[in-house]
C-alpha cells in the first residue's frame, strides 16, 4: 500500500482492499456425517447427496490431510486457528478470541462459565461462520451470497459480504425487527421479504439455481447451513479447549435450532482428540431448545424429519425443523436435549443480567437448563460446565417492556 493510499484509508476516504481467500492446502475433501468415502472439495448445499437420495439427509464435514499438533494460544482470534479451517486467509473483521466469563457455579457444579460470543464484530457467534462461507462464494465466482434469516445470521453475512466486496441478499419475513432491517441495509445488503418462513427457503433455493451462493439451509428435510461455514465453529472448540479448567469441560450448553453451532463444536473436539490435544472424556453437548424438537426425537416421540410446531419468543432458536447433524452431535458426545419454555428463559435472562450478563433469550435459556440437568442427574457433583452466549439481549425482537421514565426535578 502506498503512503498516499494509506493516508486515505486512515482518514476514511478509501476502504482498504480485503484479502483474497486462500484455501487451506490440508483440505482434501468432505465426508458425510454418516461416514463413507471422501467426496471432492466442492459445494453440497443440500448436504450429503447420497444421504438425501436415501431419504436420510445429513450434512458433511471437511476432511484434512493432517491436523496441527498444537492449540492456538488462549485468547487468539479466529485467524490464529486458520490451520484447522478450510481457509488460511479470508476477509475478516477480527472475529473470535471472545472472553470466557466465570459465573457463580450452581450448587454441586465445580465450574461454570459463559463464552461471550456477543463480543464478536457483529454481535453473535455467526461471525465464525460468515467469513468462511463468504470466502467460498468469492473463490467460486458466485454472483453473490444469500441467506434466509431475520437476525444474527443475516447481519453477520451482510457485514462480511460487504467486507469482501460481494453482493449479499438476505431473505426475511414480515416479522423482521426494524433494527435488523436497518443494519442489513446499512451493510448494503438487498433485503427480500416473503410471506412466511417456508417461502424464504423456496426463494433461497431459486437464488441458488440462479448463481447466488446459499449460506444457509433451504432444503427439506433440513440438513444445515453450508459446511464451509459450519467449519468455522471448530475455532470455538479450540478456544474452549485452550481455556478449559483442569480436567476439561464435562458439558457444554448450546442454544440450538438446526444445529450448525453444536455440530461444529463436535467436529472441533473430535479433531482435537485426533490430534492428541484433548485427552478428556467430555464435553457432553447439550441442545437447549425452546420447545420439544430434538428432545422429542431422543425420547422416541418423533422422527428427525418431522414437523415440530411451536411458538416462542426465543427467536434465534425458533423454527419447526430439527437436523441429523444436531442429533449426531448429542448422541456421539453422550449429551442430551433440554426444552426450556419462554417463561423460564425470561427468568434466567433477568438473573444473568443482575450479574452483568445480558443474553438473548435463547442463550439465557441455557442458564435455565442447568436446574433441569441437575434434577435429572445429568450433571454430576463437581462437573465443569460452559454455556455459549450466542448474542446479547438487545438482539431479541421483542425485548421486555420497560416502565415509563420518571422525571425528577433537580
Amino acid at each position: 500500500m502506498t503512503a498516499s493510499v494509506a493516508a486515505a484509508v486512515n482518514t476514511g476516504m478509501v476502504q482498504a482492499p480485503a484479502p483474497s481467500p486462500l484455501r487451506n492446502p490440508r483440505l482434501i475433501g468432505f465426508r458425510s456425517l454418516a461416514g463413507g468415502v471422501v467426496l471432492p472439495v466442492g459445494d453440497y448445499p443440500e448436504g450429503c447427496p447420497e444421504a438425501r437420495a436415501a431419504g436420510r439427509p445429513t450434512s458433511l464435514a471437511a476432511v484434512y490431510a493432517d491436523l496441527p499438533r498444537a492449540l492456538p494460544p488462549a485468547g487468539s482470534r479466529m485467524a490464529g486457528a486458520a490451520d484447522w479451517l478450510p481457509y488460511c486467509r479470508w476477509a475478516g473483521l477480527g472475529e473470535g478470541g471472545t472472553p470466557l466469563i466465570a459465573l457463580p457455579p450452581p450448587h454441586g457444579v465445580g465450574a461454570y462459565a459463559v463464552k461471550a460470543e456477543w463480543l464478536n464484530p457483529t454481535g453473535s457467534h455467526k461471525d465464525r461462520m460468515s467469513p468462511l462461507v463468504v470466502a467460498r462464494a468469492v473463490e467460486t465466482g458466485a454472483a453473490g451470497i444469500a441467506c434466509a434469516s431475520s437476525g444474527n445470521a443475516g447481519i453477520s453475512l451482510a457485514a462480511y459480504a460487504a467486507r469482501a466486496g460481494l453482493p449479499c441478499r438476505v431473505i426475511v419475513t414480515r416479522a423482521v425487527p426494524e433494527a435488523v432491517r436497518r443494519a442489513l441495509l446499512a451493510h448494503g445488503a438487498e433485503v427480500s421479504g416473503t410471506a412466511d418462513s417456508p417461502a424464504r427457503w423456496r426463494l433461497l433455493a431459486r437464488l441458488a439455481r440462479e448463481g447466488w451462493y446459499p449460506a444457509t439451509n433451504y432444503a427439506l428435510p433440513a440438513a444445515g447451513s453450508s459446511p464451509w461455514g459450519v467449519e468455522g465453529f471448530r475455532s470455538l472448540a479450540l478456544e474452549l479447549a485452550a481455556e478449559a479448567p483442569e480436567g476439561g469441560w464435562d458439558a457444554l450448553l448450546v442454544p440450538t435450532a438446526r444445529g450448525d453451532l453444536i455440530s461444529g463444536l463436535r467436529l472441533g473436539f473430535e479433531g482435537l482428540r485426533e490430534a492428541g490435544l484433548w485427552p478428556h472424556a467430555g464435553p457432553r453437548l447439550v441442545v437447549v431448545e425452546p420447545f420439544p424438537r430434538l428432545s422429542a426425537v431422543l425420547t422416541g416421540r418423533a422422527r428427525i424429519s418431522d414437523d415440530f410446531p411451536g411458538r416462542t419468543a426465543q427467536a434465534s432458536t425458533a423454527g419447526n425443523t430439527a437436523t441429523d447433524q444436531a442429533l449426531r452431535a448429542v448422541r456421539e458426545s453422550g449429551g442430551t436435549a433440554i426444552a426450556v419454555p419462554d417463561e423460564a428463559a425470561t427468568a434466567a435472562q433477568a438473573a444473568l443480567a443482575r450479574q452483568g450478563i445480558f443474553l438473548e433469550l435463547c442463550a439465557a435459556a441455557a442458564h435455565a437448563a442447568m436446574a433441569s440437568l441437575r434434577e435429572a442427574g445429568l450433571l454430576r457433583p463437581g462437573e465443569r460446565v460452559a454455556m455459549i452466549g450466542t448474542a446479547a439481549g438487545t438482539r431479541d425482537p421483542a425485548p421486555p417492556p420497560v416502565p415509563p421514565l420518571e422525571i425528577i426535578e433537580a
